[in-house]
């Protein structure tokens, strides 16, 4: 497995976008991978071959450009070969104003971009063939700088409140976001949910299980019961059913089944980064 640099994106985009970042694998590792559960939307262009849906219909050919949205659940991307992609790592808030599309994790696991996106990714995998990730990168970014922000959306209250559930691990009352966000509850729940298509609530969940997930990468034979006191369980049983709701396995099978991550744990700049990234608890 090859990752390549993480990508800070522009200022225009800094507050709404997490991330951009590079991925390559070959086709027999990555068709082990699950995507499990986390706390962002992934734009993907796939600049290498043909990707391929596991559903409940057999296997479904993806387009070259498509969001992968909020997910309550895991889900199984397949390559016909060399793995190559490109990702847009946004906040769920930020759908609909860089994107101009809604995108509901109930119904929707997948979901493809119009023609302009599809011809921008045959466009994006002539960059990466000849010029290389970095290019490539900076070409996403401008792109996205054309098209985002089309329409007015009064973002800061869901924005803020947001950021606050990441900086916290989704442990923060429902009332105090929308204290600090100046509007009623009922208010705060509407626009959140209108924004990123779940309630705060949901969301608080996702992003605590998202941070849960880190650690167990960064440090997999941490205590359960110490985990669950740093993430607000109230016990490890507790923990252990929510982590198997959202990844249909306990923690011990997810650590003892992401052997890609055992070389990447030997190296101490990972662990600062992931650390640093989902910002954990130096005890962990």
């Amino acid at each position: 497995m090859r990752h390549q640099p993480i990508y800070a994106p522009v200022s225009m985009l800094a507050a709404d976008v997490s991330c951009f970042w590079a991925f390559e694998q070959d086709q027999e590792s990555y068709n082990h991978e699950v995507y499990l559960p986390d706390a962002y939307v992934e734009v993907i262009i796939n600049v290498g071959a043909p990707l391929l849906l596991e559903s409940v219909y057999g296997m479904l050919e993806l387009p070259r450009a498509f969001v992968n949205p909020l997910q309550n659940k895991p889900l199984r991307i397949r390559a016909a070969g060399f793995c190559q992609m490109i990702s847009m790592q946004l906040y769920p808030w930020a759908v609909k104003p860089i994107l101009n599309i809604d995108a509901d994790p109930s119904t929707v696991h997948v979901i493809g971009l119009d023609s302009h996106w599809q011809r921008f990714a045959d466009d994006l995998m002539g960059i990466v063939a000849h010029r290389g990730y970095t290019e490539a990168i900076d070409c996403y970014q401008e792109f996205v700088c054309k098209t985002a922000y089309r329409h007015k959306h009064d973002l800061m209250p869901i924005r803020t409140a947001g950021h606050l559930l990441q900086s916290a691990h989704g442990q923060i009352r429902m009332a105090d976001l929308a204290a600090q966000s100046h509007l009623s509850f009922s208010q705060f729940e509407r626009q959140f949910k209108h924004y990123t298509a779940v309630s705060p609530k949901a969301y608080a969940r996702i992003v605590r299980f998202g941070s849960l997930q880190a650690a167990l990468l960064v440090n997999p034979f941490a205590p359960l019961a110490d985990l669950a006191d740093v993430y607000g369980y109230s016990d490890p049983a507790h923990l252990i059913r929510e982590f198997k709701s959202f990844a249909h396995c306990t923690p011990r099978d997810f650590v003892a089944t992401a052997p890609a991550f055992f070389e990447l744990r030997q190296h101490e700049d990972w662990c600062d980064f992931m650390k640093q990234y989902f910002k954990l608890p130096d005890a962990l």
